[in-house]
């Protein structure tokens, strides 16, 4: 199998925002500044959709129109005369996406959803601070949370906290990370730092690999080597299916770690590959996922209006609508006209949206309700479900 690796390994395309597309740097986020612009809840009230169209990038067309789809459901959902959503493209591009973020003040835009890219969203950013206007960004990327950007993509901390917390409640309290070379694998790393600390369990190892096949080869020893000294009862790895992954898992159980003696367990989507999930050494290994069975009513109600199946991040538009939703139903309930204060978009009862619970938290960042899946015998099956309410570990 290693043989392969050189072959399938390849840069991180930038429109893949899944848990390992972008890059995570500063967990802590930055603190909310500022405060929001006054908004009349009993008004119908404009909401801008950022969507990456334009980019002439085939997959960002794509994508663009999943976002689009999931937030027009959305707002059906929420009767249709609640909000008048309107889109802007951005091609993916920060000065392109300035000037439609301009363009979308000027036409009423009270907040805004999106864009996806954290090389773009704080180019609107920019320009809704000076306006008042929070931004609700589709980027799981930590570092640009804070101030007037709060991310919805599920971040690597979040997952890892989850993982994390379900390893301490079995008794795995001494854990390991194991991450690729480059940044991503070094945010990954950080993440991990992070939610360790937060679920009260103990990082007792740490080791990374390069991603190409001699050097991955070559560190396996060590990367083992440092298991085993500090007695690590579980590992979570970063990488993706795509990339090192399975050939890491493979070559540490060459020496001697395996399943069987450790607890495995992976930040991203392993659900993504068929492929993965069939090798022998991720049998029996943990991943953390948003509620399968309310994301499958989702994919279920999209096929039927649209035809087709929707995008993975298809979710986050609609999120971002019923979030809206709920906090103009929140202001009007109560005659108030802070309807999208950094205190209303970081209650901490949260929202509910097609993947479960989420909510924001007040350094920009968030946390949503997920699922453990334990890969068995080529599919991953539910082993503890996502809760329903913030009360659980790692919340």
């Amino acid at each position: 199998m290693l043989k392969n690796l050189t072959a399938i390994l390849r840069p991180a395309r930038a429109f893949l925002l899944g848990l390992a597309a972008l890059t995570l740097a500063a967990c802590d986020g930055m603190p909310i500044t500022g405060p929001a612009a006054a908004v009349d809840p009993n008004q119908p009230i404009t909401v801008a959709l950022m969507v990456p169209r334009g980019s002439g990038e085939a997959a960002n067309e794509d994508l663009a129109n999943a976002l689009v789809n999931a937030a027009r459901m959305a707002q059906s959902d929420l009767g249709g005369s609640m909000i008048d959503l309107r889109i802007y493209n951005t091609a993916a591009d920060p000065n392109i996406a300035a000037a439609e973020a301009t363009r979308a003040i000027s036409e009423g835009a009270q907040i805004i959803l999106g864009p996806l890219y954290s090389t773009v969203t704080p180019a609107v950013a920019a320009v809704a601070a000076q306006n008042n206007i929070q931004v609700i960004s589709f980027s799981n990327n930590s570092a640009i949370a804070g101030g007037n950007i709060f991310i919805l993509g599920t971040t690597f901390e979040d997952v890892a906290t989850r993982l994390y917390g379900y390893s301490v409640a079995q008794g795995k309290a001494n854990v390991g990370v194991v991450y690729q070379d480059g940044i991503e694998g070094e945010s990954a790393l950080t993440a991990a730092q992070v939610a360790a600390r937060a679920v009260g369990a103990n990082l007792a190892g740490s080791a990374s690999y390069p991603l190409n096949m001699q050097g991955l080869s070559e560190a396996a020893p060590t990367v083992a080597a440092a298991m085993k000294a500090n007695a690590v009862q579980t590992i979570l790895f970063t990488d993706t299916p795509t990339r090192g992954l399975p050939f890491i898992m493979a070559a540490l159980g060459s020496e001697g770690i395996t399943p069987r003696n450790t607890q495995f367990m992976g930040l991203t989507r392993w659900d993504a590959s068929t492929e993965l999930l069939q090798q022998p050494s991720a049998q029996g290994a943990l991943f953390a996922v948003p509620d399968p069975s309310l994301g499958a009513q989702f994919t279920g109600r999209y096929i039927a209006q649209f035809g087709t199946e929707p995008h993975n991040l298809a979710p986050l538009a609609y999120d971002a609508v019923a979030a809206v939703g709920a906090m103009i139903k929140a202001a009007r309930a109560e005659g108030a006209t802070d309807t999208f204060s950094a205190a209303r978009i970081t209650n901490p009862a949260g929202f509910v949206g097609v993947n479960g619970i989420f909510r924001f938290t007040p350094n920009g960042l968030n946390q949503r309700g997920l699922a453990i899946l334990e890969v068995e015998d080529g599919t991953a099956i539910v082993i503890e479900p996502a809760p329903r309410n913030f009360g659980g570990v790692g919340f």
